[in-house]
């Protein structure tokens, strides 16, 4: 897509995407979130567990899995010296736990191995035991504030078709990741996930979108939408 054609909506598709994160981030709202991204950001170990875990789990249940977690050991020279019993009952409550367990051991030696510092690469941190891409481009933007690709999950997926920078047969996350590099711009391909992850959660669901109430109704061309929701 070329970047500089204008659009329907009056604007090129980079400013589309400037314009949306700025609807979608009042003043107050991207205060509150730069505050919680900066706390996060002095705890890059803890942002790389909650990566691997928050694979197919609930925000609330991956919060609760961490903090649990953390309690009994908060380094990864800490973390390796617990038994898989004791990690797999603090994080019981995520998606797959087992071997979620097996993941956390392996990935503390592994780093206690390299010195103890979480990797600030892609490469570096899919070599970790159970950090997938999408865990370690999260990783890189919540721990490091690096963006080297935007961070794709389903929600980021939908709404990135639903809004015209992806084409509907595109279903790989990387290549979805790369759709949407072509068009929205750099600055913004860090905070684009955690926005378009609150977004799908309070507006855009995966089905019935609340698009009459969305503050993009009117720079949205709702591809792929049949049927919505006011609620």
């Amino acid at each position: 897509m070329d970047p500089v054609t204008v659009t329907p909506f009056g604007m090129s598709e980079p400013d589309r995407a400037r314009e949306i994160m700025i609807r979608l981030n009042p003043k107050g709202s991207a205060q509150r979130e730069q505050t919680a991204v900066e706390e996060v950001r002095r705890k890059p170990f803890r942002s790389l567990i909650g990566s691997m875990l928050s694979a197919r789990t609930c925000e609330e249940d991956t919060r609760d899995a961490l903090n649990h977690l953390f309690t009994l050991a908060d380094t990864p020279e800490k973390m390796q010296l617990l038994t898989y019993e004791q990690v797999l009952e603090a994080i019981h409550c995520v998606t797959y736990p087992e071997p979620k367990a097996n993941y956390v051991l392996g990935l503390s030696r592994m780093l206690v191995e390299k010195g103890g510092e979480v990797p600030k690469t892609v490469a570096e941190l899919t070599e970790l035991p159970g950090v997938g891409w999408k865990s370690a481009v999260l990783t890189l933007w919540m721990a490091y504030g690096i963006a080297e690709e935007i961070c794709v999950d389903v929600h980021v997926g939908r709404i990135g078709q639903r809004l015209g920078f992806v084409n509907p047969k595109t279903k790989q996350p990387e290549k979805i990741s790369k759709e949407l590099m072509a068009v929205i711009p750099k600055e913004l391909w860090g905070p684009w996930n955690p926005t378009m992850v609150a977004f799908g959660r309070a507006t855009c669901y995966p089905t019935l979108p609340a698009c009459p109430r969305c503050p993009l109704k009117d720079i949205c061309p709702r591809i792929g939408v049949t049927k919505m929701t006011t609620r």
